[in-house]
C-alpha cells in the first residue's frame, strides 16, 4: 500500500509519496509534488501522487495517458533532437491536455482525440476560445492571451507522438486498440519552399567574402555542396581531401537542451562529394590562413581539427546556430528573405535544371531513397528547365519531318511549311578565338558568326546555358550579350527563343517575286 506524506518547507509545503521498488534496479521511489504555499494544496497532491502511484502498479486497470508517455519516454530510442522535440510537445500540450485521462476511457472516445487537433488548429494553448480569450489551464493561467494557432504539421506531429506511445500500450496489454489510428489530424498543405535567386546567392557570397572569409567559406560550401548545417559544421580536415577533390560528409553536430554531439548524418549514411578547382581553392586558401595565424605562437594545426572553429587550433566546433545567425545578418542587408535552409533547395533546383540526373542531385543532398524527397521537396520549377522540356519533343518532331521530306519523291531538300530551323549548339555555331571574358566579347564573337555565314537568316541562336558552359560564363553575362545584339537588331525574339534577323529583301528581289 502506498503511504503519503506532507513535508514542512521553509517556504511552505510539498507532497511525498512512497512508490516502492523499482523492479529493474531495487531502488526505492519517491514521487514529490510541487512546494505549495497552503498545505490544503499540498494534500490534494498527495492524493494526485497516490492515483498516480496506483496506476503505475496497475497500469492495465488504472494507467493514464501521463503514466504512459512517461514509461515510454524511458524506453523509446530517440536521437538528441527527436528526444528534445519530443519532450517538449509532451511538456506542453499532451500532458495537459490528456495527462490525468485514463487510458481504458480514451480508447474509445477518438472524439476527444479529433476535438484537441480542432482546437489546437485554434491556438496551441489551453484556452476556451471566448471572447475574453482568458487561458483555463497552464502558467498565466489568469492572464489574457491571444490565441496563436498551431500549424497542421505541428498537429500531426502531436498526433504521431501519441499515435505511437498509445501502439506501446497496446503491445503491454494495457489497453486493446489504439484510438489515434481511427483519429483525423489536419491534412497537410502541399509545400515547397523557394530557393533564392541566383543573383540574390551571387550578393549574398560577396558580401560574405567582403566581412568574413570564414563565413564566406561556410556559405560557399553550403551552395555548392548542398550539405545540411550541422554536417558543414561537423566537418574535420581529416574529411578533406584537398589532393583528390573530395569532401566526406560522415557526421553531424547537434546541440539540444545544452548537450552537445557529434552523431552521424540524417541517414547514417556517409557520402564524398566531388569538389571543383574553385572549391579546392577557397579551402586550401582557408586552411593556409588557420596554420599562418599560429606561427606567431609555434603551434600547429592539429590533422583532426575542424574546419569551421571559433578555437584557433579548431578543437571544438561552432554552435550551429553560430552560422544561422550571421547569414541572417548578411541576408537582411543584401535583400535576402529565404532562410539558410533553402541553400539546400538552391542546390538542387540548379543542379536538377542544369541536366544532372536525379539520382546523382538526391546523391550529394544526401537524400536515401532514390529521389523522392529531392523531388517533394527541394527541386523547385525552373523557367530554363520547362523551356527546354516544351522543345525537345518539338525539336524531335522537327527533324523526323525533314527526314520525311527529303526521302520523298522530288522534295529531296525541301523543309515542310511550318518547320523551323533545327538549333545546333554553342560549339558547332562560334568561331574558336581566344578566351571570352565579358559580354561585349560574347556578342562580337555572335555578330561575326552570322556575318560570315554560320547562322543563316532566321536560324536560331544556342541556348542560354549552352552558351555559358561552352564559354565558361554566367547566364546572366549571357543574357546580357544577346540583349546588346538585340538593341543593334542582328538578332530577334520569336516566342520564347533567339533568332538571327531575317534578310531584308532588296528591290532586285522584289521585282522577281512580283514577276512570279
Amino acid at each position: 500500500m502506498s503511504r503519503g506524506s506532507i513535508e514542512a518547507l521553509r517556504t511552505g509545503f510539498r507532497a511525498r509519496v512512497y512508490a516502492g521498488k523499482d523492479p529493474i534496479t531495487g531502488r526505492q521511489n519517491y514521487l514529490r509534488g510541487e512546494t505549495r504555499r497552503l498545505r490544503r494544496d499540498a494534500e490534494a497532491d498527495v492524493e494526485r501522487l497516490l492515483a498516480h502511484v496506483e496506476a503505475d502498479r496497475r497500469p492495465d486497470q488504472h494507467a493514464t495517458v501521463g503514466v504512459l508517455l512517461d514509461r515510454w519516454t524511458e524506453v523509446v530510442d530517440h536521437e538528441l533532437s527527436t528526444a528534445s522535440t519530443t519532450a517538449g510537445y509532451i511538456r506542453r500540450t499532451l500532458k495537459p491536455a490528456l495527462g490525468d485521462m485514463p487510458l481504458r476511457k480514451l480508447q474509445h472516445r477518438v472524439d476527444i482525440l479529433d476535438r484537441l487537433y480542432t482546437h489546437l488548429r485554434r491556438c496551441n494553448r489551453l484556452c476556451d476560445s471566448s471572447p475574453a480569450r482568458k487561458a483555463v489551464d497552464g502558467p498565466g493561467a489568469d492572464e489574457p492571451h491571444v490565441c496563436r494557432p498551431m500549424s497542421p504539421g505541428a498537429v500531426r506531429r502531436v498526433h504521431a507522438i501519441l499515435s505511437v506511445a498509445l501502439n506501446y500500450a497496446v503491445s503491454w496489454g494495457w489497453i486493446e486498440r489504439n484510438p489515434a489510428d481511427y483519429a483525423h489530424p489536419p491534412k497537410l498543405a502541399r509545400r515547397r519552399a523557394l530557393p533564392p535567386r541566383p543573383e540574390q546567392v551571387a550578393d549574398l557570397l560577396n558580401a560574405a567574402a567582403a566581412t568574413d572569409e570564414e563565413l564566406a567559406v561556410f556559405l560557399w560550401l553550403a551552395v555548392t555542396s548542398g550539405a545540411r548545417r550541422g554536417e558543414l559544421v561537423a566537418l574535420r580536415w581529416t574529411d578533406v581531401a584537398l589532393d583528390r577533390g573530395l569532401l566526406r560528409v560522415a557526421s553531424n553536430y547537434v546541440v539540444r537542451g545544452g548537450q552537445r554531439r557529434l552523431k552521424g548524418t540524417k541517414t547514417d549514411d556517409e557520402r564524398w562529394l566531388s569538389l571543383d578547382a574553385l572549391t579546392v581553392q577557397v579551402l586550401e586558401t582557408l586552411l593556409a590562413a588557420r596554420a599562418t595565424a599560429l606561427v606567431p605562437s609555434r603551434l600547429t594545426l592539429p590533422a583532426d581539427a575542424f574546419v569551421f572553429s571559433p578555437d584557433p587550433l579548431g578543437q571544438r566546433p561552432w554552435h550551429p546556430d553560430h552560422f544561422t545567425h550571421a547569414y541572417r545578418a548578411l541576408a537582411d542587408e543584401v535583400g535576402v528573405a529565404e532562410p539558410l535552409k533553402n541553400l539546400r533547395h538552391f542546390n538542387a533546383t540548379q543542379l536538377l535544371a542544369a541536366g544532372v540526373d536525379l539520382r546523382t542531385t538526391a546523391g550529394r543532398l544526401g537524400h536515401s531513397d532514390g529521389g523522392a524527397t529531392t523531388l517533394r521537396h527541394y527541386a523547385t520549377w525552373t523557367r530554363p528547365a520547362d523551356q527546354r522540356a516544351a522543345e525537345l519533343l518539338a525539336t524531335d518532331l522537327t527533324v523526323l519531318r525533314q527526314r520525311a521530306a527529303a526521302t520523298g519523291p522530288g522534295d529531296a531538300g525541301r523543309v515542310p511549311r511550318g518547320v523551323a530551323r533545327t538549333r545546333r549548339a554553342a560549339s558547332e555555331v562560334l568561331l574558336e578565338p581566344g578566351p571570352i571574358r565579358t559580354y561585349i566579347e560574347l556578342a562580337e564573337q555572335l555578330r561575326v558568326t552570322i556575318e560570315v555565314g554560320r547562322l543563316a537568316p532566321g536560324d536560331l541562336l544556342p541556348t542560354v546555358p549552352d552558351l555559358a558552359g561552352h564559354c565558361g560564363l554566367a547566364r546572366s553575362t549571357v543574357s546580357r550579350a544577346l540583349g546588346l545584339l538585340a538593341e543593334e537588331a542582328v538578332i530577334v525574339r520569336t516566342g520564347t527563343r533567339w533568332a538571327t534577323a531575317p534578310a531584308v529583301p532588296t528591290s532586285t528581289d522584289a521585282d522577281e517575286a512580283a514577276t512570279a
